[in-house]
């Protein structure tokens, strides 16, 4: 079963998000900032993710700072992570490079889906 990490502080995308990949046979874990993403990546050990869709603005830790710190862990650098932002690539300046692709907000969880199957293929 294909595992996606979910990150993102707002409770409305996260459910609908949730229940949406779940419905189509994902496996999902949800963390609500980018400290509790780095915290979900350390204890799931080698059982990672084969997905993470983070949100770049949230509170405690951005989602551009986790994702710096996962592209310089060995362990984690080669996961690909769609950034889910109101501010589009071009102006994310250096940190754009960070994320495989982006979902610029508000989107349909019908560009997610594709977007999601589009980077690890549909769930098993």
């Amino acid at each position: 079963m294909k595992r996606i990490l979910l990150v993102d502080d707002s409770p409305t995308v996260v459910t609908t998000a949730y229940d949406e990949l779940e419905e189509r046979g994902y496996l999902v874990d949800v963390a609500y900032n980018g400290k509790a993403a780095l915290l979900r990546l350390e204890e799931s050990g080698d059982d990672l993710p084969d997905l993470i869709v983070m949100d770049i603005e949230m509170p405690k830790m951005r989602g551009d700072e986790a994702a710096a710190i996962i592209r310089k862990n060995p362990r984690w650098s080669h996961l690909p992570i769609i950034a889910l932002t109101a501010v589009s690539p071009e102006n994310l300046g250096p940190s754009a490079r960070l994320f495989n692709n982006y979902l610029i907000k508000p989107f349909g969880f019908d560009q997610m889906l594709k977007l999601v199957e589009e980077t690890i293929g549909a769930p098993d």
